[in-house]
């Protein structure tokens, strides 16, 4: 069998030992990853959003549906920059909402995609076929990939092992300029994954490496496969621009999501676990960090199934064992040296607090304050480990050993399987949901531009993402600073349109129940609240203004104003960075009052146009295609 069917044969056994291990999703209709109450509030909300903006055609940048308005590719966690989530976005819908089936198979193909790519590493390293099956298998199946259930955390982690393997063929002096640039783009791919602390741990970590191949070389760190040790040392200046083409590269791939970040960082608060919300420039305390460390007692657990704080580090007794293997039989082979140094880099930035020098990576290392969950880089030592067991496994030349360990950490593995919950159990999220189904029904019949405001005891998933409807509130962790302002204030729901409630009880004598869900919940409408739609002068004018909403989509937003007088024409979404308005096609600025987007028209009639067009993201778009333009350019040059 020809090298080129053996890979397809081991990517097609790797997808059916992933589809068999997740059973529960792939097969059975009673389980489901979904029950988590992230997941469940926040996650699933945000995915049926950006799938009915896709099949609308559009690409979602603006979220109106949360909070009067909200940046989606600010908040970095929706997943929009991510090319793979696109696949998602694409398939078919139900009543407008992804189908848990397919939503299984997502995260089912998330975790074989991480064992190929893992796989791969483990075949460059020279292991064979079957030992990289169990390599692929360690990490994608147990410890942390195995028990992580938020798809943004996981489709961050799948690209450690490609990362890694670019940087050992640079090492190694293979294609050094082509590997530099695919090794950053790698980690720039999983800054563009939805979650930024597995991206920033590794990028910790390949910082380290990259420091140390720059002052000492490839020769003198004896990294090089045997057959290429032999290979001319490569100067300190080439080894400089290796570093600096990664640097680069990586920079410029994962633009089109930093650059969105950073501007909504500037412009929202925080809420990581410190006693207030956090200000950009406010650093997340060393004590959120510690809080969130992986620590000493947590380290057995990568043996012992059970043991575990704040992120799962379970690999197995198999797999550690022919880790161990391979430390001690080949301790001399620059492979297992350079993957032990790998896991054990790992393993320290996941001990956080417990390990000495985390306060100095945390205090002088750029943006590791904002990657508060330590605990999470365990992942790294899992890859490193997996790395390990691979090349233990075929220390002894017995065709028999390498399948014979592989069924043995499937055993290990299935025996602390990650626990996931029945559509059925008491209290389910997706019964609630369904429950409460009749309610958007209701809502998207009433006629008008409103918003809505939910109790969170009884609604506390993000009803606004699941069916389209605009709701003042929602669930995360972060939130405008105007728009924080204005909590709590009496002209609060005048200014955003809040016109209806959903609760058991009213929070105001003047709003009055209009509908009843078959859950229990009603909805209360305040008959006072008009649409969030007005104009503003410093002086009245002696005849009325009229105003007509034309037509409103998450990135445009269309108004027909005809005024008596000069004035500012205000609308009830959110002010922030990146809206443009022009006012019968003639470019207007975008103003800012009461927290909410206003524009400058004359007296007579106007049609108003609002529309989303963010420089950062249009700035970082262009660097993102730089990057991968760099990217082709040194491997077409190869």
């Amino acid at each position: 069998m020809t090298p080129r069917w053996r890979t397809l044969g081991a990517v097609l056994v790797l997808l059916l030992l992933t589809a068999g291990f997740y059973w529960k999703l792939t097969v059975s209709r009673e389980w489901t990853f979904l029950e988590g109450p992230d997941l469940a509030n926040v996650v699933r909300p945000w995915l049926d959003f950006e799938a009915r903006e896709f099949h609308a055609g559009r690409f979602p940048l603006w979220n109106p549906y949360e909070w009067a308005g909200h940046t989606l590719i600010g908040q970095v966690q929706p997943g929009i920059a991510n090319p793979l989530n696109w696949i998602l976005f694409a398939m078919p819908l139900r009543d407008g909402h992804i189908p848990v089936t397919t939503l299984h198979w997502y995260w089912v193909l998330i975790h074989w995609l991480g064992a190929v790519f893992c796989y791969a590493l483990c075949r460059d390293l020279k292991a064979g076929y079957t030992a990289s099956l169990l390599g692929g298998s360690v990490f994608a199946l147990a410890g942390f990939l195995g028990h992580t259930d938020w798809p943004q955390i996981l489709m961050s982690s799948i690209w450690v092992p490609l990362a890694l393997l670019f940087f050992a063929r640079v090492v190694r002096g293979r294609a050094a300029q082509s590997n530099a640039a695919l090794c950053g783009a790698a980690l720039g791919m999983a800054f563009l994954s939805g979650h930024h602390v597995v991206p920033t741990f590794t990028a910790v970590l390949l910082g380290g490496m990259w420091l140390v191949y720059i002052a000492l070389g490839a020769r003198h760190l004896r990294l090089a496969l045997p057959e290429r040790q032999a290979r001319r040392t490569v100067s300190p200046p080439a080894r400089l621009g290796h570093a600096a083409i990664f640097a680069a590269v990586w920079l410029l791939v994962s633009a089109v999501q930093v650059l969105p970040a950073i501007e909504y960082a500037k412009q929202s608060l925080r809420w990581a676990g410190a006693p207030e919300p956090l200000r950009w420039g406010q650093p997340v305390p060393y004590e959120v960090h510690a809080h969130y460390s992986l620590g000493w007692p947590s380290v057995g657990g990568i043996v012992l199934p059970g043991i575990s704080l704040h992120a799962n580090p379970h690999v197995g007794f198999v797999a550690v064992a022919l880790a161990l293997a391979a430390l001690w039989y080949r301790r001399r082979d620059a492979r297992v040296r350079w993957f032990a140094l790998v896991a054990l880099g790992g393993l320290l930035l996941a001990l956080g607090k417990d390990f000495p020098l985390y306060w100095l990576i945390y205090r002088f290392v750029p943006m590791v304050e904002k990657a508060r969950e330590p605990a999470m880089a365990i992942v790294l030592a899992q890859v490193g480990i997996a790395v390990l067991a691979a090349l233990g496994a075929d220390l002894w030349r017995r065709w028999w050993i390498a399948p014979l360990a592989l069924g043995l950490f499937l055993s290990e593995a299935v025996y602390d399987a990650p626990h996931l919950a029945r559509f059925d159990r008491p209290g389910s999220y997706t019964a609630m949901i369904q429950g409460q189904a009749d309610i958007a029904k209701f809502l998207k019949a009433q006629p008008g531009w409103f918003r809505v405001d939910f109790d969170d005891s009884d609604v506390p998933y993000n009803f606004g993402n699941l069916y389209a409807i605009e709701q003042f509130g929602g669930v995360g962790s972060s939130l405008p600073v105007r728009t924080h302002r204005l909590l709590g204030h009496a002209e609060t729901p005048r200014v955003f349109g809040i016109r209806y409630r959903v609760a058991r009880q009213p929070s105001d004598p003047a709003q009055e129940e209009v509908f009843r869900s078959r859950s229990g919940l009603k909805v209360y409408r305040d008959a006072r609240i008009a649409e969030p739609l007005r104009t503003w002068r410093n002086a009245p004018c002696g005849a009325p203004d009229r105003l007509r909403v034309v037509s409103r989509a998450p990135e445009v937003f269309v108004v027909e104003a005809e005024l008596a007088c000069p004035a500012l024409v205000v609308a009830g979404d959110s002010y922030y960075p990146g809206w443009r308005a022009r006012v019968d096609g003639e470019r207007r600025p975008v103003q800012e009052l009461d927290a909410v987007r206003a524009v400058r028209a004359g007296a007579g009639r106007h049609v108003i146009e609002f529309r989303y067009r963010p420089a950062s993201v249009y700035w970082g778009f262009g660097f993102t295609l730089l990057g991968f333009s760099m990217v082709a350019l040194f491997c077409l040059r190869k």
